[in-house]
């Protein structure tokens, strides 16, 4: 792009802000929303707005008309599907924070949501080592709304980079940095009964979502839906308990609002691994890890059973 171009681009997104800002708060904000929706599932429909703002659906279409003329690129309407798809020059008009945005998809949309809040009171949280590419949780969040599969550039430890499809449905948050889980077409074909796995997000270089994809023969449409997932619709209720060598044992229980000196956790199998690295807590059969290091042990080991991804768990050994 040339120098001339350059300004026209900075002097049109000036512009454009300043229209922005001028906009009533209600408005403004049923702007920001149209914008969220076609940047993180792929497509938006007036019915959303209606229902999510409680307005007329007159109001609605007018919303949709001012978007198009703040930003023509970011939006196309699909006669045939009845519905606003993303543009393929899609510029988001608001700045958007990856943190706050992955606490926005996984708690709900919210009203208003235009990236970047000043805490309302002095607030200091532990820094976020992982933050996800904003365009990458985008595709994958498109992918998930759309029921769509995702061609994915995945480095892992083990195999390095290599291509993957995968069929995401569900992002998830261990407490140490964001996944997807989804199944895993490679895997699946190679005969084992799931073939479900966790992908973290740092770890996808690119993505592309795969509007008509196939299947491979070795695969059902129904094998790779979320129903199918044992391990994710499994789940198991944890016994945590004050780790035996601690002196005091009643300032864990207070810690944790225990009953009785046990806290009782219900949680997907398919988590239980991340919770009980996150919190320490020994699963060593004889609690024998330092209490310097876990507070907490596990008073029901068989509760674990057939569970996978507990290589993690803290002391747990087969």
């Amino acid at each position: 792009m040339t120098n001339d171009g350059l300004k026209q681009t900075v002097v049109a997104k000036l512009d454009r802000s300043s229209q922005i800002e001028q906009l009533p708060q209600a408005t403004r904000d049923r702007i920001a929303h149209i914008d969220f929706t076609l940047l993180f599932k792929g497509e938006a429909v007036r019915a959303d707005l209606v229902n999510r703002f409680s307005i007329a659906a007159a109001q609605a279409t007018k919303d949709f008309t001012m978007y198009r003329e703040l930003a023509p690129g970011n939006i196309e309407y699909d006669q045939k599907l009845k519905l606003h798809k993303r543009g393929e020059a899609f510029e988001p008009l608001f700045d958007y924070d990856v943190v706050r945005t992955l606490a926005t998809i996984s708690q709900g949309y919210g009203d208003g949501f235009t990236g970047k809040v000043k805490p309302p009171l002095a607030c200091e949280a532990p820094y976020h080592l992982n933050k996800p590419s904003l365009s990458i949780v985008a595709k994958v969040t498109e992918a998930i709304h759309k029921g769509k599969a995702l061609r994915i550039t995945y480095l892992s430890l083990s195999s390095g980079e290599t291509m993957r499809e995968i069929v995401p449905h569900t992002m998830v948050d261990n407490g140490l940095r964001w996944h997807v889980r989804g199944f895993d077409r490679k895997h699946g074909q190679s005969g084992t009964p799931n073939g479900f796995r966790d992908f973290v997000l740092t770890r996808i270089k690119a993505a592309v979502v795969l509007e008509d994809s196939t299947l491979s023969p070795y695969v059902t449409k129904e094998s790779e839906l979320e129903s199918q997932d044992r391990q994710w619709n499994r789940f198991v209720e944890l016994e945590l308990v004050p780790h035996p060598r601690i002196e005091h044992s009643e300032a864990i229980e207070l810690d944790y609002g225990m009953a009785g000196g046990v806290m009782k956790v219900e949680i997907r199998a398919a988590t239980a691994g991340y919770l009980l690295r996150l919190w320490n807590v020994d699963c060593s059969e004889t609690a024998c890890l330092s209490t310097s290091h876990c507070q907490l042990a596990l008073n029901n080991r068989a509760a674990l059973y057939g569970i996978q991804n507990l290589a993690i768990a803290p002391g747990y050994v087969t």
